[in-house]
């Protein structure tokens, strides 16, 4: 039989396997990758007859953790150092266009080998995620968004009414605006839409309580997403954004805080078919960090400090009811860059009350759920694609080891390596299983 090209077939030896699943861990796993799929999964695997001895990277992880590709769910490649959201808007798009393929490659080497987009600046997610799939530069799995669809007067309307601004967004109001921008962005190649239903409490004449549009304005933009088998990602924090939201039929629903026991319990019954994103770190980042840049006084005003409360409390009860809460931190601003994505999972466990390993799957599993992949990736399976990560130490133990990037010791998407630094052996002879 002819033997397999040499970049074809990978073995890593001896990992602590964290499958994604939520299993318990088993220790001493191999893990068999030919070409871009695991085929086997097992202890003491050898090189497969149909290759020759030096045509598998053999590769010795000693303990190491075996993990699936983790999921960013709430991304924003075209934000980069951003100080106020018009930053964003007026930032020349060629030099947003180079920020955000340099945040394309940021993201996959933090560990995150898919991602969501939660809205971007014009067509510059759509050309990356082309440029991605074609190989052209390296970068995750990426479901590519547009601007962002909102109502006048919402928080991204910053711009005097005698000026308007081709910027992250796109004001429409009414059914009829909606559904004419929904198409557009879809006659662009956006993969989803965002639709911003609530406001944004760094806004003053549109705080995050409040609600922006109504369920007939949100329901024209779910329709026109179904009929192309496409899907709406909402900004929504206040209590009545997010019944409106689930009434409607969004798929993906940003922040959620500020739900009440109705609102906590539509989204308890539609657990099945949708996804919350709460974006945990922009509220900790913030308050961690933003008085460094706008003082104290502003900070308190925003009210983030009750809100992030509130959030921590209402994201505990959805974790226990079950609905699917995913990773996501409106990365992108000075105080929240991009590169620190696994610290929503350290809020989750540390702030939300999840054990290690249900934040793990939250980022894997319900990862390749968002992303519409679950038979082909988040579990490391045979017949899944080999998006695999191998980590210097057990997250269970320390779920921020996630975030030391040095710790990443192997980064495989579809098979390729992103990233390595363990070294390669080879049999010496081909081995029989």
């Amino acid at each position: 039989m002819e033997a397999k090209s040499l970049k074809e077939a990978k073995l890593l030896k001896n990992g602590l396997l964290i499958d994604g699943t939520g299993n318990e861990v088993q220790h001493g796993v191999d893990v068999l990758i030919e070409g871009n799929k695991i085929t086997a999964v097992g202890k003491n695997l050898s090189v497969p007859e149909t290759y020759a001895a030096n045509e598998v990277d053999i590769i010795e992880l000693n303990g190491k953790t075996i993990m699936p590709g983790m999921t960013e769910a709430h991304l924003h490649l075209t934000w980069q150092d951003a100080l106020y959201i018009q930053d964003i808007d007026f930032k020349p798009i060629e030099e947003t266009m180079v920020t955000a393929i340099l945040n394309a490659e940021t993201l996959i080497k933090s560990g995150f080998t898919s991602a969501v987009s939660a809205a971007a600046r014009g067509r510059v997610d759509i050309a990356i995620r082309d440029a991605i799939n074609r190989g052209e530069f390296v970068g995750p799995r990426l479901l590519a968004n547009g601007a962002e669809v909102s109502a006048t007067g919402s928080f991204v309307d910053l711009q005097p009414n005698h000026v308007r601004v081709h910027g992250l967004a796109i004001l429409a109001d009414g059914e009829d605006a909606v559904r004419r921008t929904v198409r557009s962005l879809f006659k662009e190649g956006a993969d989803l839409v965002k639709v911003n239903v609530s406001g944004e409490s760094l806004s003053a004449h549109a705080r995050g309580e409040m609600t922006l549009y109504t369920y007939k304005e949100v329901r024209a933009a779910v329709e026109e997403a179904h009929a192309r088998g496409k899907r709406v990602y909402t900004h929504a924090r206040s209590s009545d954004s997010v019944k409106i939201c689930v009434e409607a039929g969004v798929d993906i629903i940003g922040h959620a805080d500020f739900i009440d026991d109705e609102a906590f319990e539509m989204l308890v019954a539609n657990k099945d078919r949708l996804f919350v994103v709460p974006g945990l770190n922009w509220l900790v980042s913030t308050l961690e960090h933003g008085a460094e840049y706008f003082g104290q006084e502003a900070i308190d005003a925003t009210g983030y400090a009750e809100g992030l409360q509130i959030a921590l409390k209402n994201m505990r009860r959805l974790y226990k009811a079950g609905v699917r809460v995913l990773p996501g931190g409106d990365y992108g601003f000075k105080w929240c860059p991009h590169g620190g994505y696994a610290r929503d999972l350290e809020h989750f466990v540390k702030l939300v009350g999840m054990t290690p390993m249900d934040a793990i799957v939250s980022a894997t599993k319900y990862g390749s759920q968002i992303m519409e992949m679950e038979d082909r990736i988040g579990t490391i399976e045979v017949g899944k694609l080999a998006d695999i990560l191998v980590v210097d130490g057990n997250p269970l133990d320390d779920i921020s080891i996630l975030q030391d990037h040095s710790k990443l010791n192997v980064i495989l998407k579809d098979g390729e390596y992103i990233a390595r630094t363990l070294e390669i052996s080879h049999e010496a002879e081909t081995a029989r299983v």
